[in-house]
């Protein structure tokens, strides 16, 4: 054990070497303090709100606890069910080389995968607990923190569990899964309708479309099922809150921890099960190899072939080869995008007027496109950390390869925002011309959001898979600024509003939408094209001796 609490002394020692290495130029300076700035916005802001706050209702704060911790852990249900995961643990490559491929035992590495959990889910607690506090008793902070743990711990076992198991048991319980998912979905609606309407709710005071949705969900949520389902996570919540003796929340603090070793355990024998299985099917592979050998020989292997045209030789094997790793989540792809999609149209039946319904929905999808779903089309530079090296190697310019990477994405979320941009507009009847201007503005911001992703990647890179104290802070802070990016969009648009009114005022034969349109979409295709030349510089600038370590 102490091997690996040197190792992980080492790789402290070399983040903390990293964040230094941040100041080294006027450049990262800048970069820097604007960092430190957003963090402390953020903090200030999250204190505030801590401070200034009334306590939530006992039973409504109980309730809202357990909500998302139950939500978290079907999602990884279902998650591990909709798609196989590729491997057991997410090693980096040099976690790969260092962990996994030297000296260590499966104790030794589960040990060091443990601790890169605690300090990452560690000042999530931390901040769950600043924001919580004035509703906390004295063991909230100890049962939040166990309660995260505990999920990042199923959420491996949930993993391992599906990498352990043969084919065939996966292929029931994925199809287990699904079909309870489907059917507690339609069991549920059915149950949440029929208790809203003969309780009287909608004849007595008229709803809109949403709130006829609030009421139904609330309605779901209190059928026996569900409260059944739901009450280990009550249990949690009356932890957190303080519900009860002393005694009884003593010994629910206990049955918590008590679930949390046990999750541990059950991954080191399911690591262990994984690892016996891994060599057992190598050992197996290198038996047959003879004839495996024999029965491919005269077979052509079905090889994917590159797109034909003058496109190949400017981006094309790019574009190509970013399109083939989308094409592999396309599961996942639709999961990340349905879901922002439903909540975008939810103004379309709860806004009366159709022009404000529609344009509450465009502000929704852009929200989305911003804020959540560059995390799920990041088919670019970001997912590239290991091939970058390769990347400089092409005879290619960095602008040809800066557009063959950012071409996937943008693509991905304009049919995103295109699909739910004509779904609107034609299910409120609000006329081409604005769907049109919708589309026109919306898409070059795409092209903003996907080079803005970039850019921040390029000049702080890091891996997809990263965990720890960093990552969390990195997504903290990204989230802070990108909200602040948005706020200062709005500002600049109501600036624009009545100025484009006054222009189109001197210009008779021009309307007021055409001029605010036009120039919108003028304005934020000079900052789509700017965004993308700071991607090629800072491409061009990027040392894979340094940053790509």
């Amino acid at each position: 054990m102490n091997r690996i609490f040197v190792l992980l002394k080492a790789h402290t020692a070399a983040r903390l070497r990293r964040c230094r290495r941040g100041f080294s130029s006027p450049r990262r300076v800048l970069l820097s303090l604007f960092v430190v700035l957003l963090a402390v916005i953020w903090i200030g802001q999250t204190l505030a709100s801590m401070l200034l706050r009334e306590p939530f209702a006992p039973e409504m704060f109980r309730r809202w606890v357990s909500l998302p911790l139950m939500l978290y852990f079907f999602w990884h249900v279902i998650r591990v069910a909709w798609k196989r995961p590729e491997t057991a643990i997410e090693w980096s490559p040099e976690e790969q080389s260092l962990i996994v491929g030297g000296p260590f035992t499966a104790s030794e590495q589960l040990l060091y995968r443990f601790s890169v959990i605690f300090t990452a889910t560690l000042p999530k607690a931390l901040l769950t607990t600043l924001a919580l506090w004035p509703d906390l008793a004295w063991s909230g902070p100890f049962a939040l923190l166990l309660a995260l743990v505990y999920l990042e711990l199923f959420r491996m076992v949930a993993d391992l569990a599906a990498s352990c198991c043969s084919a065939r048991a996966y292929a029931g319980f994925r199809a287990m899964v699904l079909v309870l998912v489907a059917t507690g979905c339609v069991a549920g609606y059915q149950y949440g309708r029929a208790i809203v309407n003969n309780s009287g709710v909608t004849e007595a005071v008229e709803v809109s479309g949403s709130q006829q949705v609030i009421v139904t969900l609330q309605a779901v949520r209190s059928s026996p099922v569900v409260s059944v389902v739901e009450t280990p996570f009550l249990m949690v919540a009356d932890v957190v809150a303080g519900r009860g003796t002393m005694v009884s929340v003593g010994g629910k603090l206990l049955l918590l921890m008590l679930a949390t070793a046990l999750n541990a355990t059950l991954i080191l024998w399911l690591y262990r099960l994984y690892h016996r299985m891994s060599a057992e099917r190598d050992r197996r592979l290198w038996a047959a190899r003879g004839v495996i050998a024999s029965v491919s020989v005269g077979r052509t292997a079905e090889v994917a072939t590159l797109p034909g045209g003058r496109l190949v030789a400017v981006t094309g094997p790019l574009v190509w080869r970013q399109a083939r790793r989308a094409q592999r989540y396309v599961g996942s792809l639709l999961i990340s995008m349905g879901i922002p999609a439903m909540l975008s149209c939810i103004p379309l039946f709860s806004v009366p007027s159709s022009e404000v319904a529609f344009v509450a929905v465009v502000c929704g999808v852009l929200f989305y496109t911003f804020v959540l779903l560059p995390e799920a089309i990041k088919f670019d530079f970001r997912l590239d950390m290991d091939h970058l090296t390769t990347l400089k190697l092409l005879p290619m310019t960095s602008a040809r390869v800066v557009l063959g990477q950012l071409v996937t994405p943008v693509l991905l979320a304009l049919g995103f925002q295109l699909a739910v941009i004509l779904f609107a507009g034609l299910y409120r009847d609000v006329g081409w011309k604005l769907i049109a201007g919708a589309v026109a503005v919306t898409s070059p911001l795409t092209v903003v959001f996907v080079a803005l992703d970039n850019l921040v990647f390029l000049l702080y890179p890091h891996r997809p898979t990263q965990e720890g104290f960093e990552a969390f802070v990195r997504t903290i802070l990204k989230f802070t600024g990108k909200s602040l990016l948005l706020v200062l969009a709005g500002a600049l648009l109501v600036f624009w509003a009545p100025l484009a009114a006054s222009l189109a005022a001197r210009l008779p034969v021009v309307s007021t939408a055409s001029v605010f349109y036009c120039g919108l979409s003028a304005g934020v295709g000079l900052v789509a094209v700017f965004l993308i030349r700071c991607v090629v510089v800072a491409y061009e600038r990027f040392d894979v001796s340094l940053d790509g370590a």
